[in-house]
C-alpha cells in the first residue's frame, strides 16, 4: 500500500509493480497523478478539506480494508506524521518501517533537526532558528544571501513556501515587512555560495540495524525554485564522500527506512554540509530504479521485516533526471529566452534521461501532467493579455489622467 502524495507516490507504485507487487494507492490529494497509473491495482481517494478530516478518513479506510499483513510505504511528510501518530492502531494489521517517533518529530521540525544534526558532529550551514524582532539584528548574525524555511509542514498555512531567499539588506527588510505575522514559524540560514552543482542528493534505505543498503547519489544542475529548490535536471554520479556521510548519519541517528538526504559542498571549509533529511520516499525515487538501484524494493522488504542486503548493482553513471515542464518554468524564471529554452529541451531528448512522470510503459500520468501544464500556460497567457489591455485602457482614459 502506498500513501501517495506528490510524484514520489507514482515513482514508488511503478517501481514496486515492476517487481510484481500488487499496489493499493491511497491518494492524499485529489490531483495526485498516481490516480492515472496503470500499475495501481486499486485507487482510493482519501483527500479532504483539511488535514484532520483527511487523517480521520485515511485511518477509517485502513481499518476497513481487508489487507492484513500488507506493507505501507509513504511519500510525504504528512504521510509519515500520520503513520507515526497511529502506530498502535495500525501495527497489528499492517507492516511498515519508521524511525522512532521522537526522531521523526525532530526531523520534521527544522529547528530541532539542525540542533540534532550538529550535535552528532555533522557540519550544517550557520542557522538562526528563532528570528529576532529587528531584521538588522539578523543581518548582523548571518551573511547574505539568507534563505528562510518553515519550521515544518505544519506551518504551511502560515508560510506557504518551500523557501524564500533574500540577497541584501533591502530584501531582508521587505521580507520582514511582508511576513511579520509568520516570523515565529520560520528559520533563517546562510546560503552556501557556489553553483547549483555543489548540491548532492542521495536516496537510500536503512535496515533494522540502521545499516545503509543501496544508495543512489545524484548531482543537481537545475532546480525549482531556481538554485534553491528541488531538481528539474540532475545526473546520476557516484560520490563516495556522500555515501559515507549517509552511512554515518543513518548509524548515528539510529535511522530505519527510506530517506532522501541532501548535502552541499562548501568551498570555504572544503567540506560537505548537511542540508536536510526527508524521512520518506522522495519525489524523484523512480529515477533510482532507472539507474539500477532498487531502493523502494529494499524499503518494501525492510517494512515486511525481511533480511535485506545491498543488491550489489552499480548505478548507471551519467543518466539524467529531467522534469521537463518544471524545467521550462525554472528557465523562464531566470529569464532564459524561449528559443534557447526550446533548444535546451530538444537537446535533452538526445541524452539518456528518466523523467518524473513520463514512462513508456505507463503513459497516462505523463499525458495528464502535460495537459495541465499547457492549460496553465494558456491561462497565464490570457491573464497577461487581459492585464495589458486593462493598462492600455487606463492610460487612454482621460479621467484616469
Amino acid at each position: 500500500m502506498v500513501l501517495s502524495h506528490g510524484p514520489g507516490g507514482l515513482g514508488a507504485i511503478r517501481s514496486l509493480a515492476r517487481k510484481g507487487v500488487r499496489i493499493t494507492a491511497l491518494l492524499l490529494e485529489q490531483s495526485d497523478t498516481a490516480r492515472y497509473s496503470r500499475f495501481a491495482d486499486k485507487v482510493i481517494d482519501v483527500s479532504a478539506a483539511n488535514n484532520l478530516q483527511r487523517d480521520a478518513r485515511l485511518l477509517s479506510v485502513l481499518q476497513e480494508l481487508e489487507c492484513d499483513g500488507a506493507a505501507i510505504l509513504t511519500t510525504s511528510d504528512v504521510g509519515v506524521s500520520f503513520l507515526s501518530g497511529n502506530r498502535d492502531e495500525l501495527s497489528s494489521r499492517y507492516r511498515f518501517t519508521l524511525p522512532a517517533a521522537d526522531l521523526i518529530d525532530a526531523l520534521n521540525d527544522k529547528s530541532r533537526e539542525v540542533a540534532l544534526i550538529r550535535s552528532l558532529g555533522f557540519a550544517v550551514p550557520r542557522t538562526v532558528t528563532q528570528l529576532p524582532a529587528d531584521y538588522a539584528d539578523l543581518a548582523q548574525t548571518l551573511r547574505f544571501p539568507i534563505i528562510f524555511k518553515p519550521h515544518s509542514f505544519a506551518e504551511k498555512d502560515l508560510f506557504p513556501k518551500k523557501n524564500d531567499v533574500v540577497f541584501d539588506l533591502a530584501g531582508l527588510e521587505q521580507f520582514y515587512s511582508a511576513w511579520s505575522h509568520a516570523l515565529h514559524g520560520v528559520l533563517a540560514q546562510e546560503v552556501i555560495p557556489g553553483p547549483v552543482s555543489y548540491s548532492w542528493v542521495c536516496s537510500c534505505t536503512y535496515d533494522q540495524s540502521s545499516e545503509l543498503l543501496d544508495c543512489l547519489t545524484r548531482q543537481k544542475f537545475r532546480t525549482i525554485p531556481p538554485e534553491f529548490g528541488t531538481s528539474t535536471f540532475s545526473e546520476c554520479r557516484g560520490n563516495d564522500a556522500i555515501v559515507q556521510l549517509a552511512r554515518d548519519l543513518g548509524k548515528r541517528l539510529g535511522y530505519v527506512g527510506h530517506a532522501g538526504i541532501e548535502f552541499r559542498w562548501d568551498d570555504r571549509d572544503r567540506e560537505y554540509k548537511y542540508i536536510e533529511l526527508n524521512p520518506r520516499i522522495p519525489g524523484e525515487v523512480g529515477f533510482d530504479m532507472a539507474c539500477g538501484l532498487p531502493t523502494v524494493w529494499n524499503s518494501y522488504l525492510v517494512a515486511l521485516g525481511e533480511n535485506v542486503s545491498c543488491s550489489g548493482n552499480a548505478q548507471k553513471e551519467g543518466l539524467a533526471f529531467h522534469d521537463m515542464h518544471r524545467d521550462i518554468l525554472t528557465l523562464r524564471a531566470v529569464r532564459v529566452p524561449i528559443p534557447k529554452i526550446l533548444g535546451i529541451q530538444l537537446a535533452m531528448l538526445f541524452k539518456r534521461t528518466s523523467g518524473l512522470y513520463l514512462a513508456a510503459d505507463d503513459i497516462k500520468p505523463g499525458l495528464v501532467v502535460a495537459s495541465r501544464f499547457l492549460r496553465d500556460i494558456w491561462q497565464a497567457g490570457i491573464r497577461k493579455i487581459a492585464r495589458k489591455s486593462a493598462n492600455r485602457e487606463s492610460a487612454e482614459d482621460p479621467k484616469s489622467a
